[in-house]
């Protein structure tokens, strides 16, 4: 009897988890090729970790920029610092939130702390980085997929894949703030989509990886407080899409109600120098990246006057998606004063992320909906073209080593060439 329960449970285990076994040991000789394999096969339990796995290999192979003002820079660079001292970790703990102290975000330095205890390898760090950031990464695509009911189509695996660049994995470049985008969109969509309040904590814990969340914290408790005011939102939206410039000693002092221990910070950010900086380097990008947020922005912009013209009385019988319309209109609003402080247009990039993932949603649920297929000839050339260059930017964080590479060789043979000058050199 216990010979038939046995040879049962291993029928089972062959049939609906054998595959995941053979996948995650095919990771250790090839993650990319297993990472393009489990795409193709999303709906299985396992292919979310899979891709989480290979977040963490990306940040193994990750190419750590040169240039000193890059952050990934400054993260390696505290990194051996750390891993060369005594500092016991009550030192650390104690410059956290302290008036005049270097930390007002937990989570990134404690992280590299703990780390450099283990280590003095920066690719360990970045491992790190890539586990973290992917976990919350890889449950906020699949969070999308969840909502698919039938197979993907064309259009929506290019809203999707737009969705999945809009903060991609090569963001741990900038471990602190995109990190805490990623966790505020996880904790978020769960309350807004799935009404689950315990989503919000996930959205406050953001604030420990970047300050600044407390900015979409705000609009978030704004919201929370209106509940669903389409044409209001609608209105902010179109509204604060005409403002040219604002004047940067004005929000400086707007944003003085903060704590005293974030005024430092504040004063940084908001600064004319800083801004002149930012100005500068913004000049010396290559044409087709500012062209390229022109042309995402496009498609953001005409998904929402199409829906709020066309079906925003059929979002009411989906609640969740007209919470999640709602809020990305707000927030989008919102974002686009604040996007006039130097960095404040980060929160742009943030906003698309709720307007993408509604109209991914909307695209599945309503995919034959009178008049949505002027939005879907529109979207193709600017999201193809949006892509493109996405995928040209990332080129410059990983290599040979990340496409064609394994953990085991990606331990033993660091290799700093990025993938874009291994293609230059063939051309």
């Amino acid at each position: 009897m216990e010979e038939k329960e046995t040879n049962k449970l291993a029928y089972i285990f062959t049939e609906r988890e054998q595959d995941g076994l053979y996948s995650f040991l095919a990771f250790f000789v090839w993650p990319f090729g297993v990472l393009v394999s489990t795409l193709s096969n999303w709906r299985k339990p396992w292919s979310k970790n899979v891709f989480w796995l290979f977040c963490v290999f990306f940040g193994l192979t990750f190419i750590i920029a040169s240039e000193g003002e890059a952050d990934s820079d400054r993260y390696a660079r505290l990194f051996l610092s750390y891993a060369k001292s005594n500092m016991d970790i009550s030192e650390l703990m104690n410059s956290f939130y302290a008036e005049g102290g270097s930390f007002v975000d937990v989570a990134s330095p404690l992280i590299t702390y703990l780390v450099s205890r283990f280590t003095d390898k920066p690719a360990a760090l970045f491992a790190v980085f890539g586990m973290i950031f992917g976990y919350f990464y890889s449950r906020n695509i699949w969070f999308l997929l969840g909502k698919v009911k039938g197979n993907l189509t064309a259009i929506s695996i290019l809203f999707l894949f737009t969705f999945a660049i809009i903060n991609p994995i090569w963001n741990i470049n900038g471990f602190r703030m995109w990190t805490a985008a990623q966790i505020f969109l996880f904790g978020t969509l769960q309350y807004l989509v799935n009404g689950k309040k315990s989503g919000l904590v996930w959205s406050c814990c953001s604030v420990l990886f970047h300050f600044s969340f407390l900015f979409s914290l705000g609009i978030l408790v704004i919201y929370i407080f209106l509940q669903n005011r389409v044409t209001l939102y609608f209105s902010l939206f179109i509204a604060t899409s005409f403002i040219k410039e604002i004047d940067l000693v004005w929000m400086r002092s707007l944003l003085m109600f903060l704590p005293d221990i974030f005024h430092t910070k504040v004063a940084n950010y908001t600064s004319v120098g800083y801004a002149e900086s930012l100005n500068e380097m913004h000049q010396a990008i290559n044409w087709y990246v500012p062209f390229s947020q022109v042309a995402l922005k496009m498609v953001v912009y005409a998904g929402v006057i199409y829906v709020f013209t066309r079906v925003r009385a059929s979002l009411k019988m989906l609640s969740g998606l007209e919470n999640l319309f709602c809020y990305g209109m707000l927030l989008y609003a919102a974002s686009n004063i604040f996007s006039f402080i130097p960095s404040g247009y980060r929160f742009i990039h943030i906003s698309n992320t709720f307007i993408i993932s509604f109209l991914f949603i909307f695209i599945n649920v309503y995919n034959n909906y009178k008049g949505i297929g002027v939005l879907k000839k529109i979207s193709v050339p600017m999201l193809g073209f949006y892509a493109v260059v996405v995928m040209r930017m990332g080129m410059d964080y990983y290599g040979l080593m990340t496409v064609m590479g394994n953990p085991i060789v990606a331990i033993i043979q660091k290799v700093d060439v990025p993938l874009i000058d291994v293609v230059k050199g063939l051309l």
